[in-house]
């Protein structure tokens, strides 16, 4: 916990404010009290984007992703984001549901052969578990994803105009599927086998 309030510190806004989005986050979606005491199960391990990321102590081979409302501090990807077109017409992010967000997972299996598992929904549907598998690893390099990409039969959308522009460095295409986001932070190269895997690529059919 206090690494990753040191993490968001050093983004900006103070340790008050980091801490304020993790409370947040986690007390608007589960009890708190069975997550601060050393040695409990669950252990906070990150929270940027759409989620907060716990190690689970007792099924060390996964990693349990929280993505939660709104109004919990989750920002604006609600369940996860999608791809949407935006006023202008051209490809961004929006909010999710839960089902869309489940759908996002199963395209991800298909297309990328890696994603979540649907783990629980927490409370009155103010959050949503998945359950990924966890790759010791480390991140690959820019020219090594896009090596992976091409490799997979991807298009980049770089020099795409209805891409909005913040995201189409990272943007890519297979037919009438799209898989943004596709950057160091989203992807693990294994110590194991050295191949790399794709854990939260936003992976969505391109809207019309």
């Amino acid at each position: 916990m206090d690494r990753e309030i040191d993490r968001l510190t050093k983004k900006g806004g103070g340790w008050l404010q980091a801490a304020q989005i993790l409370s947040r986050r986690v007390n608007g979606t589960l009890d708190w009290e069975e997550l601060g005491p050393s040695g409990s199960r669950y252990q906070i391990v990150g929270s940027r984007g759409e989620a907060v990321l716990f190690w689970d102590s007792h099924l060390k081979n996964r990693i349990v992703k929280l993505r939660g409302r709104e109004e919990n501090g989750y920002g604006t990807a609600g369940f996860g984001c999608i791809l949407m077109r935006n006023e202008r017409g051209m490809i961004g992010y929006g909010p999710g549901t839960i089902s869309q967000a489940l759908e996002r997972e199963r395209l991800s299996w298909v297309h990328l052969g890696f994603g979540c598992v649907f783990d629980d929904v927490i409370g009155d549907v103010a959050g949503l578990l998945l359950a990924q598998a966890f790759i010791s690893g480390s991140a690959p390099t820019e020219p090594e994803i896009r090596a992976w990409m091409i490799e997979h039969g991807w298009e980049s959308l770089e020099e795409t105009r209805d891409v909005t522009v913040t995201l189409r460095q990272h943007a890519w295409r297979r037919g009438k599927i799209g898989a943004f986001d596709a950057n160091e932070t989203n992807f693990i190269k294994s110590d194991v086998d050295g191949q790399l895997y794709p854990i939260d690529l936003i992976v969505w059919t391109i809207p019309e």
